[in-house]
């Protein structure tokens, strides 16, 4: 389905997430019609052990171009790397990083992609975004978790799993 599998994961380890990926959007983005916001999310939600039907009521908000004409896809990948490093709580520290990770993200997916909007990618075709926009979905998901493991995070938990209780 995917057609930026080596070129998305610019160097990473070999990461079996990634086996069952392209069943995995096509479960939840025609099977479960899910947009691409919804299902970027989604899936990492799985790799974490999360179950939050909010989550994905929230990223609904950035389907199909809904945030000045962004991408879905961009935006729950910018979504997910959040899920990993975000500040949630009042305890918990503001993420150092997530700036500069997500900016590796838009310009790893642009520079791919050639546009960082629905209209740039798929140019408002229906026909196109039916064949491009699972191979997008895909490839937001291994663009996150190569820069996230190129930056050392262990993909399995999220930072907060890792931090002292206190």
């Amino acid at each position: 389905m995917r057609d930026c599998s080596k070129e998305c994961q610019r160097g990473a380890a070999p990461d079996r997430w990634l086996d069952g990926l392209d069943a995995m959007v096509a479960e939840l983005h025609a099977g479960q019609r899910f947009c691409c916001s919804q299902t970027v999310l989604a899936i990492g939600m799985r790799r974490l052990g999360i179950d939050d039907p909010d989550l994905l009521r929230a990223m609904e908000g950035f389907c199909g171009g809904a945030c000045d004409g962004a991408c879905g896809a961009l935006a729950g990948g910018a979504a997910l790397m959040g899920l990993y490093l975000g500040k949630g709580t009042e305890r918990e520290p503001r993420s150092e990083t997530i700036r500069q990770y997500v900016k590796e993200l838009t310009e790893t997916f642009c520079a791919y992609w050639k546009g960082t909007t629905c209209e740039s990618i798929v140019h408002g075709e229906a026909e196109l975004r039916k064949r491009i926009c699972p191979n997008v979905i895909a490839g937001a998901v291994e663009m996150v978790w190569s820069i996230l493991g190129e930056h050392g995070l262990d993909l399995d938990r999220r930072r907060i799993d890792r931090m002292p209780r206190q």
